[in-house]
């Protein structure tokens, strides 16, 4: 199976459930769907570091320490709530996913 096909699955999901989400719409529906687009991007993630070749980029790090701060911030925001340590959290990840967006983009115009 096409490893592309994990990332734009997972991403579509994942629109459609904060879609869900936005309209109001019971967690039990969305939730799961959320579930599952998390697990679609996970496996596009595994199958990456696998790959024969595969280097890890600067832009890469930021947005997966990113990721790992937002998953953090939100032990922070629902058991244990200290704003102060939730908000630090997920502003840095914030800034750290939009470097690495922005050096991605500074790469593709070098090349």
């Amino acid at each position: 199976m096409n490893n592309k096909l994990f990332l734009y699955t997972g991403l579509i999901l994942l629109l459609i459930a904060i879609f869900i989400r936005w309209q109001g719409v019971s967690a039990t529906i969305w939730v799961p769907v959320f579930g599952i687009a998390i697990l679609l991007k996970s496996i596009f993630l595994i199958n990456m570091f696998r790959t024969k070749g595969f280097q890890m980029s600067l832009w890469l790090m930021f947005i997966l320490i990113g990721v790992i701060m937002i998953l953090a911030s939100l032990l922070f925001k629902s058991i244990f709530p200290i704003p102060l340590i939730r908000n630090i959290l997920f502003y840095g990840a914030i800034t750290l996913k939009a470097s690495g967006l922005i050096l991605i983009f500074v790469k593709k115009m070098k090349s």
